[in-house]
């Protein structure tokens, strides 16, 4: 009697003895997802790289994510700063004379103040009162438009309390 021999299944060179084609098809369906997922991400990232202004070519991931960061908190403090002046522009001003008006947006505060009687000196009279509140100012630009005025003052984030306080008191120097 001639031995018969078995048939011999395909074996995958990355499966041990005993394992079954089920554990490799599975195995090369999770390769197979792995590789894929891998490829989306990798697409997101030249995605991304793309929307950002004076990023080197070539560059790692890391600094896509850290440029990606810095140029949203920029957008961020821009798009206060606007918020600020449309405020002013458009008369939104609580009060009177000298009514602010604070915008919030990523790390800066924005302030916008309306002066209808403008006079020399508005701008550091509204700076001083930030600093007696110990508040620094990054930025501050004033506008005159016939005999009124607009200080906008753009400072690191201020406290909702001390944002009052500031109100008040540039009201009350107006």
């Amino acid at each position: 009697m001639a031995e018969e021999e078995e048939p011999s299944l395909p074996l995958d060179l990355n499966s041990s003895p005993g394992t079954t084609t089920v554990e490799v098809a599975r195995a090369e369906a999770s390769t197979r997802k792995e590789r894929a997922r891998r490829r989306t991400m990798s697409g997101h990232y030249d995605e991304l790289a793309a929307l950002l202004p004076d990023l080197a070519p070539r560059a790692s991931r890391a600094d896509i994510i850290d440029d990606a960061i810095a140029y949203i908190r920029a957008l961020e403090n821009m798009a206060a700063e606007l918020a600020s002046y449309r405020a002013v522009a458009s008369g939104r001003s609580r009060a009177r004379d000298g009514a602010a008006e604070m915008v919030v947006s990523g790390e800066t505060s924005s302030f916008a103040v309306r002066l209808r009687a403008a006079r020399p000196g508005d701008l550091t009279r509204v700076i001083e009162v930030f600093h007696q509140h110990s508040v620094p100012v990054l930025a501050a630009t004033v506008v005159r438009n016939g005999g009124e005025a607009a200080v906008t003052v753009t400072t690191a984030v201020v406290a909702p309390v001390v944002a009052r306080k500031i109100e008040a008191d540039i009201v009350s120097s107006a």
